[in-house]
């Protein structure tokens, strides 16, 4: 038997070819004819969705679990790239100051940190923010392993309203729309980390608060003996200045009543009277500023308050047997500050150096004007590693109240402590104030 014409006609499979009527609940109307093929792609795209949403509890969970704001920012960028194709994905907020993106990620590559840098500088990120969609940058000149060519994705990130940072993708050329699916799971996972990571900032921050709260509490309950000192000391020593006033004009009268003493002895006691006299007015003149100028910026001899806190305290270093010697520029500008704020920054450098430098070593105090600035220097023979460890809390709690008072008067205070250099600290004081 031979073959004369071949069949062409195809048809459906059986399966294929049958329809069947369906409706969904609460309409009305004629029956909608549905395929097996059309049902079966809906299945398929709820068990999608399914797995998405179990996915989606499973991240929120280990979020909520989770109190390391780098393992945060692995599990995010683990997650977005289950959802676009993505080489680097990387986290940047802003720093206090609201201008620098720092990166999350501390192993974060150059190229990426460079692409937000370069999109913050060249004003990218301010249009990125004012359009609120996510935005591709393709003029890079990185490429991936296999030749193709890498663009950057970019993804604002707002907190109540307020920039926070932005979410940089860099990988193939893959637009992301504002109503893909795409970005619309990327915004839910930001409003899943990005409140987490700030409230860990916040109880961080909280933290470092009290703890220095408790360093202040701890420095007046260790002090409070000398405050109270300090509270009573007045009337003592005025009560010890009119008896050294009395036993002068005694001395004096016996003197000259008995003809026989020995002047020599007689001016000796006198001598040390004097002395003695002379340290309790400074102690008790010391802290006096005239109540009219207590909160005003007035013209201060920085090297008047330099000898007088020496004065006060050279007894202190002689027994602790530190040899200073002062090197005061004559004819020094003076300072526009608070003489009270002068005062307690000379102290506190003085109770870091009664605290921190040992028996037998070398101190030069210096003041320099040098191009419209004022400098007092101190030079210790010694290396205190805790000034650049901040080991030492009460150390670091007195640099930082030097610092602070320093920026109240437009200065700097500068702190360093280097091995066989010893430590030095430079007072800058403008002479020109804003």
């Amino acid at each position: 038997m031979r073959l004369l014409k071949e069949n062409t006609v195809k048809y459906q499979s059986f399966t294929n070819s049958v329809q069947y009527f369906t409706k969904s609940p609460g309409t009305t109307g004629d029956l909608k004819l549905i395929s097996f093929e059309t049902h079966n792609n809906r299945i398929n795209q709820f068990e999608k969705y399914n797995f998405f949403v179990q996915n989606l509890l499973s991240f929120n969970k280990i979020v909520s679990d989770s109190q390391n704001i780098v393992e945060l920012h692995i599990q995010l960028s683990g997650f977005i790239r289950k959802i676009v194709v993505a080489r680097e994905v990387d986290l940047f907020l802003y720093d206090e100051s609201q201008k620098n993106l720092i990166a999350i990620n501390p192993e974060v590559s150059v190229a990426q940190n460079s692409l937000v840098n370069k999109a913050q500088k060249d004003g990218v990120l301010d249009w990125l923010f004012e359009t609120k969609k996510p935005t591709l940058i393709p003029e890079l000149t990185s490429y991936s392993g296999n030749g193709v060519k890498l663009t950057q994705t970019l993804f604002p990130i707002f907190y109540n309203n307020a920039r926070v940072g932005v979410l940089s993708l860099l990988g193939p050329a893959n637009k992301i729309s504002e109503d893909s699916i795409e970005n619309k799971s990327i915004q839910i996972l930001n409003g899943i980390v990005i409140p987490k990571i700030i409230s860990i900032k916040q109880k961080a921050e909280i933290n470092k608060l009290l703890g220095e709260v408790q360093l202040y509490q701890s420095k007046i309950k260790n002090e409070l003996k000398l405050y109270a000192t300090g509270e009573y000391a007045e009337g003592i020593l005025q009560n010890i200045l009119n008896s050294l006033q009395m036993i002068i004009s005694s001395v004096d009268f016996l003197a000259s009543e008995s003809k026989d003493l020995d002047t020599e002895i007689i001016d000796k006691v006198k001598e040390r009277i004097l002395h003695i006299r002379e340290l309790s007015q400074r102690l008790t003149k010391f802290d006096e500023v005239n109540n009219q100028t207590d909160n005003h910026i007035v013209p201060c001899e920085l090297n008047t308050v330099i000898n007088e806190t020496y004065e006060i305290v050279k007894s202190t270093l002689s027994n602790l047997q530190i040899e200073c010697e002062l090197d005061l520029e004559t004819d020094l500008p003076s300072v526009v500050s608070n003489q009270k704020h002068l005062k307690q920054v000379a102290t506190n450098i003085f109770s870091l150096i009664k605290r921190k430098a040992k028996k037998g070593s070398g101190l030069l105090i210096q003041t320099r004007s040098v191009n419209d600035v004022t400098i007092l220097s101190f030079f210790l023979t010694d290396y205190w590693p805790e000034i650049n460890s901040n080991s030492d809390p009460m150390v670091n709690l007195t640099v930082r109240i030097v610092k602070e008072v320093m920026k109240k008067n437009e200065g700097v205070a500068d702190f360093e402590s280097l091995p066989m250099k010893g430590t030095t600290i430079h007072l800058l004081f403008p002479l020109k104030r804003k």
